[in-house]
């Protein structure tokens, strides 16, 4: 709290400021603070800067990155589930990724597959 006070961060709430810093660590909350800096050389903050600021900035930052990983995760299964819906059609068998015919390379698919079997395997 005192680097952070030293550098004219206004910090009304010291115990909250400690309770999020304990959680956040340091060096991730000062990440956030570098758009409110004055002078980047000394990392003193512009006038008026309060630690809800920077806070703030890190909750949205949190909340987008939440929010962006669940539409791709969305995505990732759409498009996992269309092309097996397809394969499984167009090759009339619920299992098309075990048929080394339906790939273009079938010497690579025969020369991976056991590593990728491993790998099923041990997570």
């Amino acid at each position: 709290m005192q680097i952070l006070q030293g550098h004219g961060l206004i910090i009304p709430d010291v115990a909250k400021a400690e309770f999020y810093l304990s959680h956040l660590n340091y060096y991730r909350f000062a990440a956030y603070c570098l758009p409110f800096e004055q002078d980047h050389a000394t990392h003193t903050f512009q006038a008026g800067v309060t630690f809800d600021d920077v806070l703030n900035i890190y909750i949205f930052d949190r909340e987008l990155r939440l929010l962006l990983m669940d539409a791709i995760e969305r995505i990732e299964v759409s498009l996992r589930t269309q092309l097996a819906y397809h394969l499984s059609h167009r090759y009339g068998t619920p299992h098309p990724h075990l048929n080394p015919a339906i790939f273009s390379h079938a010497g690579r698919y025969h020369s991976e597959l056991p590593m990728k079997s491993r790998h099923l395997t041990t997570t």
